[in-house]
């Protein structure tokens, strides 16, 4: 009887410690590409990827450089819930993302009422 209780507590210790050494891991929050950097940051990430989604992702680059926020952010949704993204390629996604959802606010601050359609619809689909 001792020795099952025994047992029992030095299993549920052994997967507490084991649960709280892997949640040690902690990565940093990711960073907003400038907007410079967003069409090669992209590009090289997608380079590789499968033509749609490539294609995806040009297109995610040429919405930013036409001041087409709305669009950007559409297409970034899309490629983020991409079925066979990378690692890399889902850090870039997000990035970028960040990027252009700060691109919306302040076009939204602005008086764009594309922008600020788009920013209220994230935040009901949420």
């Amino acid at each position: 009887m001792k020795a099952a209780v025994f047992t029992t507590l030095s299993l549920g210790l052994l997967v507490v410690v084991a649960l709280g050494a892997g949640c040690q891991k902690s990565s940093p929050p990711p960073t907003a590409l400038t907007v410079e950097e967003l069409p090669a940051v992209v590009e090289k990430a997608f380079s590789k990827a499968k033509p749609d989604t490539r294609t995806l992702a040009s297109q995610v680059v040429a919405f930013v450089q036409a001041q087409e926020y709305p669009k950007a952010f559409q297409a970034l949704q899309t490629l983020a819930n991409g079925p066979d993204l990378t690692k890399e390629q889902l850090s870039v996604t997000s990035r970028a993302t960040l990027t252009v959802n700060g691109l919306l606010q302040t076009a939204q601050s602005q008086g764009d009422q594309n922008a600020a359609q788009t920013l209220q619809n994230y935040r009901l689909d949420k």
